[in-house]
């Protein structure tokens, strides 16, 4: 009898162990094993010759039916994308496979927030000592924003931390990266998010080359822009040189720029050549708008409006506009005594390059400014010796040529800080 009993029990404990996931490897990857509050989750599934029936995520412990989120299998080999994520509190939690008899063939164990189970190991995403902990101050970052991060040295010595694309194995393939001193700090100044919209992270490497911690974080509303844009690294030198104004933050700018929008941009690089804020003009002289930063344009004479009372700000900014306004700026910053109201009274001294085959359709106020501007290589033509100040037709292709576009514009601010910063200007002052 108890020969039988024995024997019933051995049976029983085999069967039990016919559920435990001895081969969870084979069966069922994750690509991380740490991952912030509601964070998808990508799980390899290998079918083998198991009929399979649903992937989930569970809390350690938790029943069958106890799941966070689930989802049903073909049965098939695949990819697990845009279903399983996270829970959103922090804890010990793992991914379950399950077969069609609701038997369990693989499980992986994986944390969410900061782990306390030492011994992950040293993959992306898979912090290798608990006691070295890394908090970002955000999980979504504006292209260029800064990255704060908090960094807990804990037994670890620390070297290293840096931005990667997400998935980015190498350790030397960082987007960014600080020395660190080896103790506990905040780390700010020196940490910025990429310019381009996309998933990347942020990871700390002690003096052994080892992964210490990994968080992931986003970043979202980069600006479009053109290959030449790019190339010439205009989004961020604008940024450096604090030149993009709200208006411009995640927009197109490959579009044609307004003149409110590009009043703003002047504001920001007035504000860079001088060092100094600007305040709006009070009380506002018009009708059609109440843009703080056209407000400020006006207050500091770069522009007077199109009338007394009207701005325009949705119009498409001309292209000998922008020079004349941008010549405004300088002349603001860099003439003592120069107002817009006297603006005849001063000429600038320049050498004055042949003239524009369309020389004839720029306005007469716009003429010095396209001329100076082009005789110092900031602003160029438009191809055959042209300048195309203005539209020369009503169509939309006319327009469209002698409209000044956002990226252009900030282009332009980006060259006057790089080349005409702190500059004399050669003028004379002709009173009468």
């Amino acid at each position: 009898m108890k020969k039988a009993l024995f024997l019933i029990l051995a049976i029983a404990v085999c069967l039990t162990l016919i559920n435990i996931p001895a081969l969870a490897a084979d069966n069922l990857k994750l690509d991380k094993s740490n991952y912030a509050p509601s964070e998808e989750i990508v799980a390899t599934v290998t079918r083998g010759n198991v009929d399979l029936d649903i992937v989930g995520v569970y809390k350690k412990g938790a029943g069958i039916l106890e799941s966070e989120s689930v989802v049903v299998l073909s049965g098939e080999s695949q990819v697990v994308e845009g279903s399983l994520y996270a829970p959103s509190e922090n804890g010990d939690y793992e991914v379950r496979l399950y077969d069609v008899d609701g038997k369990l063939v693989a499980s992986i164990q994986f944390t969410v927030g900061e782990t306390t189970s030492p011994g992950v190991p040293n993959t992306p995403g898979g912090p290798q000592d608990a006691a070295a902990n890394l908090i970002l101050n955000k999980s979504d970052y504006a292209p260029n924003e800064e990255v704060i991060a908090t960094v807990t040295r804990g037994s670890v010595d620390l070297d290293i931390i840096g931005i990667w694309e997400k998935g980015v194995v190498g350790i030397t393939e960082y987007l960014s990266a600080v020395t660190l001193a080896g103790e506990s700090q905040v780390v700010e100044g020196s940490l910025y998010a990429p310019g381009k919209n996309g998933e990347y992270e942020v990871r700390l490497y002690d003096v052994d080359g080892k992964l210490v911690a990994s968080k992931p974080f986003t970043v979202s509303g980069a600006q479009i822009t053109s290959g030449w844009a790019n190339e010439q690294k205009i989004p961020e030198k604008a940024m450096e040189y604090e030149l993009i104004p709200d208006s411009l933050k995640g927009m197109d700018w490959t579009k044609p720029i307004t003149r409110a929008e590009f009043a703003a941009a002047c504001v920001k690089l007035y504000e860079n050549l001088t060092g100094t804020k600007t305040t709006p003009i009070s009380p506002n002289p018009f009708t059609d708008t109440s843009d703080p930063e056209v407000l400020k344009a006006v207050s500091v004479d770069i522009t007077n409006g199109m009338s007394p009372t009207t701005f325009s700000p949705n119009d498409r900014l001309t292209r000998e506009q922008m020079a004349t306004m941008l010549t405004r700026v300088l002349k603001k910053a860099y003439i003592p005594g120069w107002t817009l109201k006297e603006d005849s009274a001063y000429t600038l001294n320049f050498t004055q390059p042949a003239k524009f085959a369309d020389d004839a359709l720029i306005s007469g106020y716009a003429r010095e400014s396209v001329y100076f501007m082009f005789a110092n290589d900031i602003v160029g033509g438009t191809g055959n010796n042209n300048f195309s100040p203005k539209a020369s037709s009503t169509s939309e292709q006319a327009i469209i040529a002698a409209s000044a576009t956002r990226e252009q514009s900030l282009a332009i601010a980006v060259r006057i800080v790089e080349r005409l910063k702190d500059q004399p200007l050669d003028y004379t002052e002709g009173r009468d």
